[in-house]
């Protein structure tokens, strides 16, 4: 396993070494068999998506009563959306064009999803949104993505950003002159973990496990990759034998 600090180049393999584990991993109370396959996963998510999900609804200060768009229908979007609604958000719009995420994004929150994209989908957006979000939680990580979340806050408002697009310059332009702010970058994962999403997720406040929708082997390790690139899957479940 290769090292640079504490990044590492992944971890799907049947061992890793860790740096910094005293304070760089959360542990989880009893054995791995204490637990359900469906608490397993939300536990896993706990590692990435949820604490990055999360990290985009802090950085954007969701506050209760507001109204929240969330920018992409992956893992990310959907642990956004989870943390919009544990904010207190009222109004939660999902931006789905596959049924089985947008059925997702319902469950953990959404009040409502807008599929169209472009100027179409901005439009429907700001109607939606009362002429713009208090709170944008941009987790798809593409030029086009945060122009649109620039396009729709309301003025004043914030972006929370968890994704950073490659070789690509953003414009301020957009945000500059109506005041709307830009948060965001890496997860504290850790940090998140132990003040609210382990105890969220022990006491089954929330359930983000649900993010996992296939299960494949190592030895599946390519399928697991091609059906999340093809929108077949939310994300895959890889499962390590020991």
């Amino acid at each position: 396993m290769a090292h640079n600090d504490n990044f590492t180049m992944g971890a799907q393999g049947q061992f890793i070494r860790f740096q910094h584990a005293q304070w760089a991993l959360v542990k989880i109370p009893g054995k791995p068999e204490d637990y359900s396959e469906g608490m397993l996963k939300s536990l896993l998510t706990l590692s990435d998506v949820m604490a990055t999900g999360y990290h985009a609804a802090r950085a954007a200060r969701v506050q209760p009563g507001d109204t929240v768009i969330v920018l992409g229908d992956g893992a990310v979007g959907q642990c956004g959306i989870i943390a919009a609604k544990m904010m207190g958000a009222k109004r939660i719009i999902s931006t789905s064009r596959h049924e089985d995420r947008r059925a997702l994004a319902q469950e953990f929150g959404a009040t409502d999803n807008v599929a169209e994209r472009g100027d179409e989908g901005v439009a429907k957006l700001l109607e939606l949104s009362d002429g713009g979000a208090d709170a944008v939680l941009e987790c798809v990580g593409t030029d086009a993505s945060f122009q649109e979340a620039a396009a729709v806050a309301r003025p004043g408002a914030l972006i929370g950003r968890v994704g950073l697009p490659h070789g690509q310059q953003i414009s301020g332009e957009g945000t500059f002159y109506r005041n709307v702010g830009l948060a965001g970058g890496p997860a504290s994962v850790t940090t998140y973990d132990k003040e609210v999403l382990l105890n969220a997720v022990l006491d089954a406040q929330i359930n983000p496990g649900k993010v996992f929708t296939q299960t494949f082997g190592l030895d599946q390790i390519q399928q697991a990759y091609e059906v999340m690139d093809q929108r077949k899957t939310i994300k895959s479940y890889l499962i390590v034998e020991g």
